[in-house]
């Protein structure tokens, strides 16, 4: 497993002028995970760009919590048929 870096929740809200309930209320909705240290809560540096879409997702496109979720299963199961059809289109290139 690849070790993350994280940053505190309070200095990436301030860097990005993104608000915390927003960053809270992804976390409670858990489409992303928040590390509970001794000083306050921190987000992985992993998570840093999915965040950002999902504010502009939010902000832009006016699309709430749930309509966010929807849109990330949507885009998981598209990504895994990807990867199936390429595996599928590589096992049939043997038979031609």
């Amino acid at each position: 497993m690849a070790h993350s870096n994280y940053i505190q929740v309070t200095t990436y809200c301030k860097q990005t002028n993104i608000d915390r309930d927003f960053v809270h209320a992804l976390e409670q909705y858990g489409l992303i995970e928040v590390k509970i240290t001794q000083t306050e809560p921190e987000i992985a540096e992993d998570d840093i760009t999915e965040i950002e879409r999902m504010f502009r997702l939010h902000k832009e496109l006016g699309i709430n919590l749930e309509g966010i979720d929807t849109l990330n299963n949507l885009l998981k199961r598209m990504r895994r048929m990807e990867t199936e059809l390429f595996q599928l289109k590589q096992r049939l290139k043997l038979y031609e």
